[in-house]
């Protein structure tokens, strides 16, 4: 094809002028007219006579004979000449136009650069592919329509001066790049291109194609991959259901057994302390609240009748639910043994005693115990009309009749139990004689710590006893249910219950 090139450049090229065929007749004429007159002239010198006549005539004769065949016979030889000429000329003619009409229409590009890349020639077929004018790239620079990235490769072969194949992106006059693909030749030597010459094809659409297809093959592959993860990920799921079907139907089964367990556990708390109907019969205007946070509790109230004495407290062990519960069991049969089994009368006495005999129930008073179970008590006993109050962490409140708030007498800041409390507690007696319809409570803290409320606060000890203040001239029953109203207001749908509930009433 870089022949071919070749004699299409060498037609755009002028070509020298041939002298023509007259101009041969003319010096050929002229020159048989010198050897005539020339034979003519040595004739007359040499002979002066008639026989010079004769023999110049017949000399003449031949010449001029031989001169007209001798011109005849030339004239066919210039004939059969330029027929011969014609017929090349129009063969190469022939050849020029049709290899100028696949430069002119053809859809690669052919370009001639010299050595540092400035084009000299851009074939017109770049007006289709790049949107140029040839006049518009010759002159200038390659590199000025190459991409960056692929410029090196193009570079190295004109320094090099060696054949390459190339795949170029070149940029398009509206500034977008097309693909190419080619190959250069180096033909500087040649006279007729004197350049690098470098035939290009527009493979936008093929390269724009394959792209397609890898994407769509890509596609397919990711849709493959998908499919195949999400039936692995079905199996997986269908794997995963099935174990919690069966260990749903195990935690199921569990929890009905658990909570059969809790059943029977409360029973059994339930049955520990004293119904309110047998508390009424030794203090008839009295309420118990109860409500554990779980279905057992960690608040239990003690209640126990002994001679002339009456024995009530609110206490609140450490933990909530199982644990609370089996705290309460022990706590209860310390105060129980205290009284009967110790002989303790008095409510600071019978705190005292039930420290020592808790730490020793929990193991808490031997070297190296780390346990801090214990609890929190409020107990009161009533003989005649006289309470004695002894507290650990929790106090006594008492509201008078036509009393706008509640009085607290407070409790001592030490607990019952605990391997790091003293072996021995020593707590404050409160004798107290208060007027007739007055109003005592003592209580686990429970409701003061609950949350809830429009800002999700504590309803903390001062509400608490301004609640017990408001509702201290009704009924016991009427408390109890109030008590119970304004704790489900307070929290609501929002919040749940933290903690056991225990708060205890009695009107003397």
């Amino acid at each position: 094809m870089a022949r071919e090139m070749a004699v299409v450049l060498s037609t755009m090229r002028p070509q020298a002028q041939v002298p023509t065929l007259q101009r041969e007749l003319k010096i050929g004429i002229g020159m048989s007219v010198g050897v005539l007159l020339l034979g003519l002239g040595v004739v007359f010198w040499l002979y002066s006579d008639w026989r010079s006549y004769v023999f110049a005539g017949m000399w003449v004769a031949m010449v001029g004979g031989g001169g007209i065949v001798g011109w005849r016979l030339w004239r066919s030889a210039q004939r059969y000449k330029e027929a011969a000429a014609s017929e090349a000329r129009e063969h190469i003619l022939r050849i020029e136009g049709r290899y100028k009409a696949l430069v002119q229409y053809a859809s690669d590009t052919f370009l001639i650069l010299d050595k540092r890349g400035l084009i000299l020639y851009v074939s017109p077929s770049v007006k289709r592919t790049l949107g140029y004018a040839p006049s518009d790239l010759e002159g200038g620079e390659m590199r000025e329509i190459v991409h960056s990235e692929d410029g090196a490769l193009l570079s190295g072969a004109l320094e090099r001066q060696s054949s390459a194949a190339f795949t170029l992106r070149l940029q398009h006059r509206e500034g977008y790049w097309r693909y190419f693909e080619g190959v250069g030749q180096p033909f500087f030597t040649d006279p007729l291109i004197q350049g690098y010459l470098l035939t290009l094809r527009d493979v936008t659409d093929r390269k724009r194609e394959e792209e397609q297809r890898r994407e769509k093959e890509a596609a397919a592959l990711r849709l493959a991959v998908e499919r195949e993860r999400a039936e692995y990920e079905k199996q997986l799921i269908e794997q995963s259901r099935q174990q919690l079907e069966k260990a749903y139907k195990i935690i199921e089964q569990k929890n009905a057994e658990i909570a059969e367990s809790l059943q029977y556990a409360a029973r059994i708390q339930q049955g520990m302390v004293t119904p309110i109907e047998v508390i009424r019969q030794y203090l008839p205007e009295s309420f118990v609240f109860w409500r554990p946070r779980d279905v057992v509790s960690g608040d239990f109230y003690w209640f126990l009748h002994l001679d002339e004495r009456i024995y009530i407290a609110a206490a609140d062990c450490t933990g909530h639910g199982v644990p609370g519960a089996l705290m309460t069991m022990i706590a209860s049969a310390t105060l129980t043994q205290a009284v009967l089994g110790e002989g303790c009368r008095s409510p600071d006495e019978i705190l005292s005693t039930a420290h020592r005999l808790l730490r020793r129930a929990l193991r808490q008073d031997v070297p190296g115990a780390t346990s801090q179970d214990g609890m929190d008590i409020a107990l009161l006993c009533f003989e005649g009309k006289r309470v004695f109050y002894a507290g650990a962490h929790r106090p006594l409140w008492i509201w008078m009749p036509d009393s706008q708030d509640v009085q607290e007498y407070p409790a001592d800041r030490k607990g019952i139990g605990g391997a790091a409390a003293p072996a021995e507690q020593v707590f404050t007696l409160h004798v107290i004689e208060p007027p007739k319809g007055s109003q005592l409570y003592v209580s686990s803290d429970g409701y003061a710590d609950q949350f809830g409320g429009p800002e999700g606060r504590k309803y903390m000890s001062k509400r608490f006893k301004r609640f017990l203040a408001q509702i201290a001239p009704i009924s016991p029953d009427a408390q109890a249910e109030a008590l119970k109203v304004e704790l489900d207001a307070w929290i609501g749908h929002k919040y749940e219950q933290i903690d056991d509930i225990l708060v205890i009433g009695v009107r003397v």
